[in-house]
């Protein structure tokens, strides 16, 4: 846009002029929000601090930890664990690639940056880690409220309305209660950027900010940049109307402006990003046979929401926790991810009141915006496409609700503060009208928290009288005792989310439980004694939470088999699969993993040497385990037959002829034959073929065999030399040509070279890799690398020199035309 065509006198978008004093009234004098100077500022700092320190003041003295052991249990399940394995791999190698400790075998990368905090974090000991987490959620709070409070002002809000509207942010449903899974704060501290950052564009074309959401959605989440992009898009649409624009070009030349800049942050996380394109590219949950997509994508278009989730959605409107706490919630969904609405009692009030200071024109545009985002909560269908039919979510839809309403609340308050006359017929009967809604028996029965269902109506009659106080009296003390309401309000329903019994205590978490129980002992044992390859299975898990944990092996450092992530890797999942252990069908179990811990032959077959239990789970003439010791509670057994990491096989089966197999089968055709893809045949024509009538018969289905089996795998393995989890190297010596099995799941990163030049890996039962290998001695090499990793650093410097070539035009066209700063 050129200068010549900057406004830069632009008119406040809700600029009102001062009404005229009645006859006798006296001047009170310039309002204290409005005065010269940083008083509001350090109102609004001082207010956000108290209410931060009072809602999390047990967090911040280190009495708790912000960790829970009910329906938030994935801070302890998979957040936690993410973190220190994030930690320690950073601390060990300096840089994030493949891991053992994630389910059989993973890129690390994906797991670490979903939050851009975490960069902070991982700066300090990962012992510090869990004391930190209460400070990590209340620095984000104080940045999304200071980044929406300058947000509001921007967009010509008054300081008292922009300080009301940003308490309400920080300390919204989605904020407090979505920020106990850590990563719904950090993506409401991004929207509010992204708000900023188009307001500087718009409306002064400051570039330098819009590109920095972009940038950090395209580190931390891939699909945050859909979500984000739809919202901004309809925002930009309504912005462009209210300030009564006119034309399809110019909205047009906008999308365009911000889609060029926006991009250049989105091209500067290419180094993470990549990551995050190849994990849902690959993820069963986007296009695998356990999709969500077919059975969400068959309801009825305009199929209407049942009552118990209208109401729940009603309900959350007043409190997250109008219908319980965690476990004790009743109603849609569950305590977390059911609609997160809450964003303040006075924006109840204020969104009808905001109708009656609206022309007819302002009136249909902010209504259709308000329907876009309130008619999915009726016809639950579009929003379910609005996540792509991936899954029946909230979540961030109830984010952009929230944003809705504060943003069109704190217009309405400012014209109330400013004196506008308001519509006191209509305050009241929004007043009556809410008590009225809240009090309709959507649920059979009871379900509510009935002190809070109480507190709810006082506060709304108490707003509705100081809004209508402040309405008549044109000074400063209506506004304050607003805002003491308000910091009570927001105090008050943010200590019941966050200060329940489930958290962690800091006694509990120094003792001799959970994570810290005598199964590191055990682990311990474990590596004084044995310097190879293995894993480790357990019939139990260590985490306090009310849900048995299958991520221990990050936390306590061993190499595992199972794993709970919502983006298991897809070729672990694979193998899975194909024996047996989880079913195809289960979108779950892509999730919650549990390994092999119930498969003893596969456990031999992928270097499960140990595994750790609290009951004595093996006869003492077991022909796989022995008892070697015994921590407290926790019996460590070896498994005499486990194989290393590589071993070979002079025979295979087509992956059609092993579907065909029962579970006991396929366990032990595992043990003689590769199973190979029936495409990959021709890759191993000179292995002898396994065909089905060579199948084990029932009866021969013994303990013999299975050590014979085992004997046979044994006499050609895979000699570790040097082990780095992304760096591999051993050797090999084979009378014969064989397929060597190497017990790590394929992925496009791994780069297999055999005597120092590059071979071909094999899919081995539809997950692991292999290598066919010639007879006589051979120099054996696995690399991990990133895939496109070097490319996205490469498109991350182009994206900084625009990124800087921007910034410079920018300085230049200001400085060229001083008119247009403002």
């Amino acid at each position: 846009m050129s200068a010549k065509k900057q406004t830069p006198n632009k008119k406040p978008v809700q600029s009102v002029k001062t009404p005229p004093k009645a006859k006798g009234q006296q001047d009170p004098g310039p309002s204290f929000f409005e005065k010269p100077g940083k008083n509001a500022i350090y109102l609004f700092a001082a207010t956000l601090g108290i209410i931060g320190f009072i809602v999390f003041r047990d967090y911040l003295l280190f009495h708790k930890i912000y960790l829970f052991k009910d329906i938030g249990s994935d801070t302890l399940n998979t957040f936690y664990p993410n973190f220190i394995e994030s930690a320690n791999y950073l601390k060990k190698f300096g840089t994030l690639s493949w891991s053992f400790n994630i389910g059989m075998g993973q890129d690390a990368t994906t797991f670490a940056y979903s939050d851009p905090i975490n960069f902070l974090m991982y700066l300090f000991s990962p012992s510090k880690i869990a004391w930190l987490l209460g400070y990590r959620e209340v620095i984000k709070i104080i940045l999304a409220g200071f980044v929406f409070c300058i947000y509001l002002r921007n967009l010509g809000v008054g300081a008292f309305s922009a300080i009301a509207g940003a308490l309400m942010f920080a300390f919204s449903g989605y904020m407090i209660v979505g920020g106990q899974w850590y990563t719904f704060s950090a993506e409401a501290l991004d929207v509010a950027l992204v708000l900023l950052g188009f307001e500087l564009l718009y409306r002064k074309n400051i570039p330098w900010l819009f590109p920095v959401p972009f940038l950090i959605m395209g580190v931390t989440s891939l699909f945050s940049l859909y979500l984000v992009s739809v919202f901004l898009v309809i925002y930009t649409v309504f912005r462009y109307l209210q300030e009564e624009k006119k034309g399809i070009k110019g909205l047009l030349v906008l999308f365009l402006k911000m889609g060029g800049i926006g991009m250049i942050g989105v091209v500067i996380s290419m180094p993470f990003l990549v990551d995050s394109v190849k994990v849902l590219l690959e993820s069963s949950r986007a296009s695998g046979p356990d999709s969500y997509f077919a059975t969400l994508s068959s309801s009825p278009i305009f199929g209407l929401a049942d009552p118990v989730q209208l109401g729940t959605c009603v309900e959350r409107f007043f409190s997250s926790d109008i219908l319980g706490t965690a476990d004790a919630y009743k109603g849609f969904s569950n305590y977390l991810e059911a609609p997160l609405f809450y964003c303040g009692i006075p924006c109840l009030l204020l969104v009808p009141l905001l109708f009656g200071y609206l022309d007819k024109k302002q009136k249909t545009l902010f209504g259709i915006v308000l329907a876009i985002w309130l008619l999915p909560i009726i016809f639950p269908y579009f929003r379910k496409a609005f996540w792509l039919f991936s899954g029946d979510y909230y979540r961030t839809y109830s984010l952009f609700v929230a944003l809705i309403f504060i943003i069109f609340s704190a217009i309405c308050l400012d014209k109330i503060a400013k004196g506008k006359r308001m519509n006191i017929i209509l305050l009241g009967a929004t007043a009556v009208s809410l008590i009225l809604i809240q009090l309709f028996p959507y649920f059979s029965g009871k379900v509510f928290n009935e002190s809070l269902a109480a507190g709810v109506k006082m506060y709304i009659i108490a707003y509705a009288m100081i809004l209508f106080w402040m309405s008549r009296q044109q000074n400063d003390i209506p506004k304050f005792a607003f805002l003491l309401l308000l910091v009570t309000e927001l105090a008050w329903f943010s200590s019941i989310s966050v200060n329940r019994s489930a958290s962690i205590r800091s006694a509990e978490w120094e003792d001799k439980i959970g994570y810290n129980d005598y199964s590191t002992d055990a682990i311990s044992f474990l590596k004084s004694r044995d310097n190879s390859f293995y894993r480790v299975d357990r019939m139990f898990g260590s985490s306090p939470a009310e849900h048995m944990s299958l991520n221990d092996a990050m936390v306590q450092d061993y190499y595992g088999t199972s794993c709970y992530y919502s983006f298991n890797q897809k070729y672990y999942l694979q193998y899975m699969r194909a024996n047996k252990v989880i079913s195809a069908s289960n979108e779950s179990e892509s999730r919650w993993c549990p390994g092999l811990t119930n498969r003893p032959i596969l456990q031999c077959i992928n270097s499960v040497k140990y595994v750790l239990s609290k009951e004595s789970i093996y006869r003492s003439n077991d022909p796989l385990h022995d008892s070697i010791a015994k921590f407290t509670d926790v019996i460590v057994y070896k498994n005499k037959f486990a194989l290393p990491l590589g071993f070979c096989y002079d025979k295979y089966i087509k992956y059609s002829d092993f579907e065909k197999l029962s579970l006991t089968q396929r366990d032990f055709t595992s043990c003689k034959a590769a199973v190979i893809n029936d495409t990959d045949i021709g890759m191993v024509k000179n292995l002898k073929q396994v065909q089905l009538n060579d199948s084990l018969k029932p009866q021969e289905f013994t303990q013999a065999t299975l050590i014979s089996f085992f004997s046979d795998r044994k006499k050609d393995t895979l000699n570790i030399t040097s082990f780095n989890p992304a760096h591999i190297k051993g050797n090999v010596d084979l009378k014969s040509e064989q397929l060597m099995y190497l017990s790590i799941p394929y992925d496009k990163g791994w780069h297999l070279k055999v005597d120092g030049k590059p071979q071909s890996i094999i899919l081995i039962a539809n997950g692991m890799n292999g290598v066919l290998l010639e007879p006589g001695k051979h120099e054996i090499a696995l690399d991990y690398e990133p895939p496109y990793r070097k490319e996205g650093g490469l498109a991350a410097i182009a994206g900084l020199l625009l990124f800087g070539g921007v910034i410079f035009g920018s300085y230049k066209m200001r400085k060229r035309n001083p008119d247009t700063k403002q």
